[in-house]
């Protein structure tokens, strides 16, 4: 059996692909804008084959990018295996905007890419170049599925973005595919060498683990346990306005915050950028439900958000409620920063402020770990995700990056799905909604603008905080 490859996948990753449904996907995306640089042509448009010729220079690095799903016979576990007849002009693919095209064109075409199912007869992933941008500027579109996002040897912008402003230099290498096992040798080895009943009684328990009955349990508890130790009863969460039956369709919007304006009010009402970023969100949402005339007093909303740990190689989902209820946003972040710091005390986690702290391009690999925590999401609940980037600029081929933005795919009941990339001094928030149940995104999005800019005149009043030397916040 040396002489071939495949790879059996997780208990976890193969439940993503068995949950995966019309209305359920299981791929998370990024948009990244560029200028154009000296990607830039004549007419106004982008060198694609410039860019289709620096990914092959770097597919060898990213050999996850060319295995493909096979079925162990019988058994029917999924298995990774090299594709044969990879192609990447079935991977990477070009369009344009109505030039000059704006974020909300940009966000309508990246909706439409994220809403189809990724194709299982080839490797788990597509990305599309997006030109016509006003200013010139262009993006990247990338879709990948949950179970291969997180491994190593997928993260495709890792491998073309560099510190450098020079042009990629480089050969194409000649792409030697492994071979795969045949089915009989698949079933020989996965269901009759490895039968065994211990295997089978851990097979049961990891499919137990992650079915979503189980996980919404493990997520109750973790989440009884911690509102213990603050003195809280947790009750069951009702229904909220972004609850609902989930349709195929799904619309995003994006928004950009000055980091310099987070640190100033963070300086100013102490906790960490994380607890600035959901106080935002808090109070951009009440903003946004008062709109919809209904009470943010009757809307109990908690975020499932999840918190790195130490080693920033693994993460787990925490529930911290949104406390819409609160009429001052100094309060509404007092609750917040609360939670968060009782999380830190119980729980090795990575830093409250890591979303300004990466020196390197890893926010896909991180946003990928972050994503597979997000497994269940109750009524009552949306997911939250913060995943750090790098501060410095990065270049394609010479093009700077501008922006960064991700999306999670929506799941249970929730309606809208928020993400917050740091990168180059700013942070980029990203809203993913089914249209049918939270109408017109573009209103949170300029909730979040107004609740932004009247923080920051708050913390301009107030000033910063005095802090106790001993005893700082992680």
């Amino acid at each position: 059996m040396s002489r071939v490859y495949y790879e059996r996948l997780s208990e976890e990753s193969a439940e993503y692909l068995n949950n995966e449904s019309s209305r359920l996907r299981a791929h998370t995306a990024m948009i990244l804008v560029f200028e154009a640089g000296p990607l830039g042509t004549e007419d106004g448009g982008i060198d694609f084959e410039r860019i289709r010729e620096i990914v092959r220079m770097r597919l060898p690095e990213l050999p996850r990018l060319r295995t493909k799903l096979r079925r162990v016979p019988v058994d029917g576990h999924p298995v990774w295996v090299d594709d044969q007849e990879f192609n990447l002009d079935f991977h990477l693919r070009q369009s344009s905007l109505p030039r000059p095209g704006n974020h909300d064109q940009l966000c309508r075409t990246a909706s439409r890419i994220a809403a189809t199912k990724l194709d299982r007869s080839r490797p788990l992933w597509d990305c599309w170049v997006i030109e016509g941008l006003e200013s010139g500027h262009f993006a990247l579109v990338l879709k990948m599925h949950k179970a291969l996002a997180h491994l190593e040897g997928a993260d495709l912008f890792r491998a073309i973005l560099q510190a450098s402003e020079d042009r990629v230099t480089g050969s194409v290498s000649r792409y030697r595919a492994r071979p795969a096992p045949s089915p009989l040798e698949l079933f020989s080895t996965e269901v009759l060498r490895s039968f065994a009943p211990s295997r089978r009684v851990v097979g049961r328990t990891m499919r137990l683990l992650f079915s979503p009955g189980q996980l919404s349990r493990e997520a109750r508890g973790r989440a009884r346990g911690l509102l213990k130790i603050m003195g809280y009863q947790l009750r069951p969460a009702g229904e909220s306005p972004f609850d609902g039956n989930l349709s195929p369709h799904r619309s995003f919007s994006v928004h950009e915050v000055d980091l310099a304006g987070v640190q100033a009010i963070r300086q100013s009402l102490g906790g960490s950028v994380h607890d600035v970023v959901l106080t935002l969100l808090t109070g951009a949402l009440r903003r946004y439900v008062q709109e919809l005339r209904i009470s943010p007093t009757n809307v109990d909303l908690r975020a499932v958000t999840p918190i790195l740990d130490a080693s920033e190689k693994s993460a787990d989902a925490w529930l911290v409620e949104l406390p819409l209820w609160e009429e001052t946003a100094a309060g509404r972040h007092e609750v917040i920063a609360e939670q968060s710091r009782r999380i830190r005390l119980e729980a090795d986690v990575a830093s409250g402020d890591s979303l300004v702290q990466s020196a390197q391009w890893n926010a896909a690999t991180l946003f990928a770990i972050g994503a597979r925590a997000l497994k269940e999401i109750d009524a009552g609940q949306i997911g939250i995700l913060q995943s750090p980037g790098p501060q410095q600029p990065l270049y394609l081929d010479g093009a700077r990056l501008v922006e960064s933005y991700g999306i999670l795919p929506l799941q249970g009941a929730a309606g809208l799905g928020i993400t917050v990339l740091g990168y180059g001094g700013s942070l980029f928030f990203a809203f993913n909604c089914d249209p049918d149940i939270v109408r017109d995104i573009d209103r949170l999005r300029d909730a979040l603008d107004t609740e932004a800019a009247e923080l920051l005149a708050m913390a301009d009043a107030r000033g910063p905080a005095l802090r106790a030397v001993a005893g700082t916040a992680r």
